[in-house]
């Protein structure tokens, strides 16, 4: 849908609400009080378009504080004006029905004016997505949560009992707007203290140099065994480089170097040997792998050449789909896959005992731990953010896995 398509759909939406709100409260403040609003919410709309289609013609690209918030009111206001319209959608519809009725069984088309206590639940349905999303913004973007996960397995080398390391995924640099928050991420991550520090893709969003204000603080992180990581989808680019990624080669290139630069090792398509002593684990990374447009450059059977099948593996793959088309049925058993990429939708309701997000209707598995055939997939719910610069009830994530084993 273009912008002038979205704009008149939102302009009809604020239109109807507006509507509904007058002839439900003849009070003159209450409906210039809505009329302004709707003005100055479609001036926002109009506005955030004008920057929305300046970004997303350069694949989103780096984002500020002005940009990152114009967006998240914008998305507010659409979720708003969503609710609010089927809200009196569906008081209209029930009295059509009314009146459809009393035709029938009076022979007079008497339908009921608006109730105005629903007029006020339409009224809260309004206000409340925008402070959800305000909220997300203010509080939850940046909002970290470290999580720890304990896996045991039988065939874990005696020497690796206990080992502990970090995982952190999908940072989205050139969305960052406070160099103090992504500092505080980086002291979060030194902070667990673990043997080994691992990255799960998407660098950047689209430009190789979004990273660059924050190639010391990853520089500084350090772990007895090392950093390593993989490729995401966006460390090739976006939008028109994962069709065409032979032309947006230098933007892949660049992001290496950057890698490089901050003393991580690229697992592109291969794997290295943790040791302790005479014991050691497989340590495996593959290029990007996931459903189109996303590019499909992970090639596992490379990335398993020269691995021992009775060696204990750990595989580091940015897309959850790679897990369920090819990671799980391969001949070589891989004990445990690391994943990102959904951010859990950076929208969703997680407690203790239930976990929920829209992103399940996209991605089987979205975020948090799963098990089969007796191999563990993590999907880490990502660092970073995307589009909506905020986070509602999904939580910017660092994990810290132990490895112990099962008696």
């Amino acid at each position: 849908m273009n912008s002038s398509i979205f704009f008149s759909f939102l302009a009809g939406l604020l239109g109807y609400n507006y509507w509904c709100f007058y002839t439900t409260y003849p009070d003159p403040f209450m409906q210039n009080g809505v009329g302004i609003i709707s003005i100055i919410a479609l001036l926002i709309a109009f506005l955030t378009l004008i920057r929305m289609n300046r970004v997303f013609k350069t694949g989103y690209g780096q984002s500020d504080l002005l940009t990152n918030w114009s967006m998240g009111i914008f998305f507010g206001i659409i979720f708003s004006s969503l609710f609010v319209a089927a809200c009196f959608l569906l008081q209209d519809l029930g009295r059509l029905i009314i009146g459809i009725v009393r035709v029938i069984s009076s022979g007079e088309m008497n339908v009921p004016n608006r109730a105005e206590w629903f007029g006020y639940g339409a009224l809260f349905m309004a206000i409340s997505p925008i402070f959800l999303f305000i909220y997300g913004m203010a509080k939850g973007k940046y909002d970290f949560k470290v999580r720890e996960v304990q896996l045991k397995f039988p065939d874990l080398p005696l020497a690796f009992d206990g080992y502990r390391f970090v995982q952190f995924s999908d940072l989205h640099s050139g969305n960052y707007d406070s160099f103090s928050a992504m500092e505080r991420a980086v002291n979060l991550i030194q902070d667990q203290k673990s043997d080994l520090i691992l990255f799960t893709g998407d660098w950047i969003n689209a430009k190789s140099d979004e990273i660059i204000p924050y190639k010391g603080l990853f520089t500084a992180l350090s772990a007895p065994d090392g950093k390593f990581c993989c490729l995401g989808n966006h460390d090739y680019g976006a939008h028109p480089a994962w069709r065409d990624l032979e032309k947006f080669k230098y933007i892949g290139d660049a992001v290496r170097e950057h890698i490089s630069d901050m003393e991580f090792e690229l697992l592109d398509n291969r794997s290295t040997l943790l040791k302790r002593g005479e014991d050691s684990i497989r340590l495996i990374g593959v290029e990007n792998w996931g459903n189109p447009p996303f590019p499909r450059k992970g090639d596992l059977a490379i990335a398993l050449d020269s691995v021992n099948s009775d060696e204990f593996k750990i595989l580091l793959s940015h897309d959850p789909t790679h897990w369920d088309k090819q990671t799980i049925d391969h001949p070589e058993h891989i004990h445990l896959t690391l994943a990102g990429h959904t951010h859990g939708a950076q929208f969703g309701i997680e407690t203790k005992r239930f976990s929920w997000s829209p992103v399940k209707w996209v991605y089987k598995r979205w975020g948090g731990l799963y098990e089969e055939n007796n191999q563990f997939l993590y999907v880490n719910r990502g660092l970073g953010f995307i589009g909506y610069a905020g986070r509602i009830g999904i939580k910017p994530e660092i994990t810290v896995f132990e490895l112990k084993m099962d008696d």
